[in-house]
């Protein structure tokens, strides 16, 4: 698997082949963009802007594919659930959608789920392509830009701290986001 990655990173199609990726990652696929983005940026330093800016629009048009099924879902699936319940878990939602679809973009939660999830409970659209853009396009930027100015060194800095990185910086934001807005 990895030789086939590096591969396809090396060749002139690894555009498309991180395009497909990052679109098929967010409606279904099980593994993340970010082990072909890596090797593309890594391979081709010269367009990591170009090759972030492509992840980022290909991941957020998968996601917005992710949300149309999730909201078609509902009206497949209301009739056999409890809906005393499914107006306790929309309300949530709606209540703290804006923190579930921005830690979903940016953190290793599958993007794929926020994105069914934000269609299914009818979170606004608008807002959901907004925090979409910024933390599939943050998550994104930061890994290219590791990989860019530090090379080898910066992929082993992602693989030994992704976690840390992916969940603190946007713990942070939100801290940083809630403290504003209750202040």
């Amino acid at each position: 698997m990895y030789t086939y990655i590096e591969e396809r990173s090396r060749s002139k199609f690894s555009q498309y082949f991180l395009s497909l990726i990052a679109f098929i990652e967010s409606i279904f696929f099980p593994i993340p963009p970010d082990v072909v983005l890596v090797p593309v940026i890594h391979f081709n330093k010269d367009k990591y802007l170009i090759t972030i800016i492509n992840c980022t629009f290909f991941s957020v048009m998968g996601g917005i594919i992710g949300y149309i099924l999730g909201f078609f879902i509902f009206d497949l699936v209301k009739n056999y659930f409890d809906l005393t319940k499914q107006n306790a878990f929309l309300s949530f939602y709606n209540d703290w959608g804006l923190i579930a679809i921005f830690l979903g973009g940016f953190t290793p939660i599958p993007y794929k789920i926020i994105a069914l999830t934000s269609g299914y409970s009818n979170f606004n659209f608008f807002l959901f392509v907004l925090l979409s853009i910024l933390s599939r396009g943050l998550r994104f930027y930061i890994i290219g830009f590791i990989v860019r100015r530090y090379s080898d060194q910066g992929i082993l800095f992602l693989k030994k701290n992704q976690l840390i990185i992916f969940l603190l910086i946007p713990i942070i934001i939100i801290l940083t986001y809630l403290i504003i807005t209750h202040v």
